[in-house]
C-alpha cells in the first residue's frame, strides 16, 4: 500500500518521535524510509553567514545520523538528503522527487515548528501535500528526568556503556530544551551530543564521524 515514506527531521525531540513512528510504519509496509533535513535559508543572515551555514549543515548531518541509526536498528531500507531553502517547499519538492506515498512529521520542532499549536511548517505541508501526512505530537505529562543532575547521570551511563569509562568526558552544564536535556562532550576524541528525553528518560547519542 505504501512503498516510500518520508520523514523530515530537524533533530528535535518532536522530529525524533516522528522518526520512531515512521520506522514502525516502514517495517509494517516493508517500504523504504527517506529522511530530509532542510537548512532554512531565512535563518542565515548576511553577517557571519558562512559560519552559521556550516553549523546548521553539521546539525543536519547529526540529525540524519540519528535517523540512520534508528533505521539500521530495525533493518529498514534508508535514504537521506540535506537541502537548503524554504523548509515547506523543499519538503514538498523532495516528496515529488522520490514519489513518497506518505509524509510523517512532528508537530513541534526546532526550526519554526514551535510557533503554533500544530507547527507552521507541518501545517503548510498538511495543507499542500497530495499524499497523506501523519502528524506525531508531543505529550509529556510527567518528566522521568526532571533535573539536570538526573539527566546527566543517564547521559553519562549511556556513553560509558557504549564507549567505556576512560573514553567519556562530558562538558559542564546542559541545554534545557522543552522536551529534552542536551549534553555535549567527547568520546574517543570525537565530539558527542546526548539527548535525554525528559518524559521517558531515554538517551540518544550522536557522535561526529571518525577522522
Amino acid at each position: 500500500m505504501y512503498d516510500t515514506l518520508l520523514v523530515p527531521t530537524d533533530g528535535s525531540p518532536g522530529s525524533e518521535r516522528a522518526v520512531e513512528h515512521a520506522v514502525e510504519l516502514t517495517e509494517t509496509y516493508d517500504a523504504t524510509l527517506h529522511t530530509l533535513y532542510v537548512v532554512d535559508d531565512s535563518q542565515v543572515p548576511v553577517a557571519g553567514a558562512e559560519a552559521l551555514d556550516d553549523d546548521l549543515s553539521a546539525r543536519g548531518k547529526e540529525a540524519i545520523d540519528v535517523v540512520r541509526t534508528r533505521a539500521a536498528d530495525s533493518d529498514v531500507a534508508f535514504v537521506s538528503a540535506l537541502r537548503r531553502g524554504d523548509p515547506t517547499q523543499e519538503i514538498l519538492g523532495y516528496r515529488d522527487e522520490i514519489g513518497a506515498d506518505m509524509i510523517i512529521m512532528g508537530t513541534h520542532g526546532r526550526t519554526g515548528l514551535e510557533r503554533h499549536l500544530l507547527g507552521s511548517v507541518t501545517e503548510q505541508v498538511v495543507r499542500s501535500s497530495p499524499v497523506p501526512v501523519v502528524t506525531v505530537g508531543l505529550r509529556t505529562p510527567t518528566d522521568a528526568v526532571p533535573s539536570e543532575e538526573s539527566a546527566r547521570t543517564v547521559a553519562r551511563e549511556a556513553l560509558v556503556e557504549r564507549y567505556g569509562e576512560e573514553a567519556v568526558a562530558l562538558d559542564e552544564g546542559a541545554y534545557n530544551e522543552r522536551h529534552a536535556w542536551v549534553f555535549e562532550g567527547n568520546v574517543e576524541d570525537r565530539h558527542a551530543t546526548v539527548y535525554v528525553d525528559r518524559s521517558t528518560g531515554e538517551p540518544r547519542i550522536v557522535t561526529a564521524p571518525e577522522d
